[in-house]
């Protein structure tokens, strides 16, 4: 009995609003990260399903994050001629998670018909998915020197939201080549 409660729990972990957060990454061969001292971001680009508008503050607060990334850096932002170039862009998409059927999930039938059952995917839920994509360029020769993107589940919660950019852009910055200053 307790093992069945246990395993169910197991199971049932994945459904209750844990969200999984995906981040990849992508740096130049041979650049010295330290050698550059100021940024600017120059572009946010947002693309998105018809029925979701991404709030303003979202936004503004994922940029906030970076900024607060790259100052931790000893980066200093500055308006004009900058060392990096920052561009951020958005991809807001309808996605959907799904499990396969198995034999327990078959109708009860009892009876003399041919009957044949087969598995199949069906869905468990649909939700709103958000990719940030993080360029660094070098402004001197416009040549992306990293990048690092994250997808995870947009909630219908800001202060959530906000939990999850935080935690989104620090897991980002993990592998950027210049640590945070102490």
């Amino acid at each position: 009995m307790i093992k069945s409660i246990v395993l169910s729990l197991f199971f049932a972990i994945p459904f209750l609003g844990t969200t999984q957060l995906l981040v990849s990454y992508n740096k130049a061969a041979k650049v010295d990260f330290k050698k550059y001292k100021t940024y600017q971001v120059y572009g946010l680009n947002v693309t998105t399903i018809p029925e979701f508008e991404p709030r303003k503050e979202g936004l503004n607060f994922l940029i906030t994050e970076i900024n607060c990334q790259m100052d931790a850096r000893g980066y200093k932002k500055v308006n004009a001629n900058p060392d990096l170039i920052l561009n951020i862009g958005v991809v807001i998409s309808a996605e959907q998670k799904t499990r396969q059927t198995d034999i327990r999930d078959a109708p009860r039938y009892m009876g003399e018909r041919n009957y044949h059952w087969e598995s199949q995917e069906i869905v468990v839920q649909n939700y709103n998915a958000g990719t940030v994509i993080l360029d660094v360029v070098e402004s001197e020769n416009n040549k992306m020197i990293w990048q690092a993107v994250s997808k995870g589940m947009i909630s219908p919660s800001i202060d959530k939201n906000e939990i999850r950019i935080t935690k989104a852009v620090k897991k980002m910055f993990n592998k950027y080549p210049v640590k945070i200053k102490k």
